[in-house]
């Protein structure tokens, strides 16, 4: 059998989306596992995004397998997924559409990859063996959007320039991020339409930061750390609280938010505020 690889930008054409969304659907057979998810779904017709597709079809036009990656936040670094249709399964697809985002790497001088997979032995087989490693889990976790009582204490605000040297300081303090990162974070998440970079005060003093992304799935958390002296004083809580009634004024069904699974204290915050989990991600890396 011939296969024929064409690779697409963000965002994509109608036709592709939906040959996309089919395939998915053929793919979609384990329970709380939405390939969606690791295949950007959303993100497709964004025009904001920064993504491509490899896409692999035979001599029929029938589209029989895809590879989606995304740059999330503007550091022309990628994290990718494959999927292919449930007939041409072990016929080196997958191999062949990898292959082709490597030389799609190279094109755009990217500076690194993450292949995504869920957390299952045929997912994580097909990786290592293209010579990626485990790196990391995430889990997701949801809760329902509901009008919550907020904290009079707490206040939460849009970004605004002043915060920038406070915002470093916690991305540091919080995922380890230098000042650059920091930089990137501010210009993705206060230019690009969806996506709110909030400051939180406690006693008009900032304790915390939190984004917020907004899309058709609903309202998700991220970007999310309180200084580390003022933890485990309900500042988290209170700021999940409000998520939650942002997301019900919004007339969103639920929040989202993707955690560490090796993080428990934050985990510990989650649950008490009503999240659970729903799914579980695993990140690998080239060797």
């Amino acid at each position: 059998m011939d296969i024929f690889l064409l690779k697409a930008s963000y965002p994509l054409d109608e036709l592709t989306i939906q040959e996309l969304k089919d395939l998915i659907q053929n793919a979609n057979t384990a329970k709380n596992q939405d390939i969606a998810l690791l295949m950007n779904a959303d993100s497709w017709n964004n025009y904001e995004s920064q993504g491509l597709v490899v896409l692999a079809y035979n001599e029929h036009e029938e589209l029989l397998g895809a590879l989606s990656a995304i740059d999330l936040f503007g550091l022309n670094t990628y994290e990718w997924s494959v999927v292919v249709h449930s007939d041409y399964r072990r016929q080196g697809i997958g191999t062949a559409l990898v292959q082709g985002f490597i030389n799609a790497l190279v094109e755009r001088g990217a500076t690194g990859d993450m292949g995504v997979s869920f957390n299952d032995v045929a997912g994580h087989h097909f990786l290592q063996k293209l010579g990626y490693e485990y790196n990391s889990s995430e889990a997701t976790l949801q809760a329902a959007a509901e009008s919550c009582e907020l904290s009079k204490d707490i206040l939460v605000r849009p970004f605004i320039e002043q915060d920038r040297d406070i915002l470093v300081t916690l991305m540091h303090d919080g995922f380890g991020d230098i000042s650059e990162e920091t930089d990137e974070l501010i210009n993705f998440n206060t230019t690009t339409p969806g996506r709110l970079l909030n400051m939180v005060e406690l006693n008009q003093q900032v304790v915390a930061t939190v984004s917020i992304v907004e899309n058709e799935v609903g309202v998700w958390v991220t970007a999310f750390t309180v200084q580390q002296s003022l933890r485990d004083q309900g500042i988290g809580s209170a700021v999940l609280q409000w998520a939650k009634n942002y997301a019900h004024q919004k007339q969103q069904q639920k929040v989202l938010l993707d955690v560490e699974i090796d993080n428990r204290n934050a985990l510990s915050v989650y649950q008490k505020a009503g999240f659970t989990s729903v799914q579980q991600v695993d990140y690998f890396i080239k060797k």
